[in-house]
């Protein structure tokens, strides 16, 4: 979803722009999607959801076309990451925390169980630094991007 210019080969890529390399053309933000319900066994949505006006109508999207046990896999830059900050068209922040149980079930996301989530390090210097839990609240850009997997469970 929201390819850009990375064409994935051996995949369906989906994007607003008619000026690139595009398997689909259309906005993420006009459901539904031009899918089956069912069809996908993975979908990666990545830098993508935090464009969206309502990620969470775009989550309850990607359960309806994903099948049975299917993945979507998210990748997001963290809310304190400089990539974050220098973007202004980002609608929407995230971090580790966003998608934790109670929440998913608060936002009426019933059929999407998170299975994994993890933080990508641009710098790989970063993933040495002692104690980012505490840090992360004295010092913006410890953490750059986050990546969440997702199981689909209907």
């Amino acid at each position: 979803m929201g390819c850009g210019g990375n064409y994935l080969k051996g995949w369906i890529n989906l994007d607003i722009r008619e000026d690139i390399k595009a398997d689909k053309i259309h906005n993420l933000e006009e459901y539904p999607y031009p899918f089956k319900k069912n069809q996908f066994n993975e979908i990666l949505v990545k830098m993508v959801l935090e464009h969206v006006k309502d990620p969470i109508k775009m989550l309850n999207e990607l359960t309806r076309i994903s099948k049975n046990r299917g993945r979507i896999k998210i990748i997001v830059p963290h809310a304190t990451s400089y990539a974050n900050f220098s973007n202004i068209v980002h609608k929407i922040n995230f971090t580790e925390d966003s998608f934790q149980k109670p929440l998913l079930e608060e936002y009426e996301l019933k059929e999407i169980i998170l299975k994994k989530k993890e933080f990508i390090y641009q710098n790989k210097w970063k993933r040495y630094l002692p104690f980012k839990n505490i840090l992360k609240i004295f010092f913006m850009g410890i953490y750059d991007d986050l990546f969440f997997e997702f199981e689909v469970k209907k």
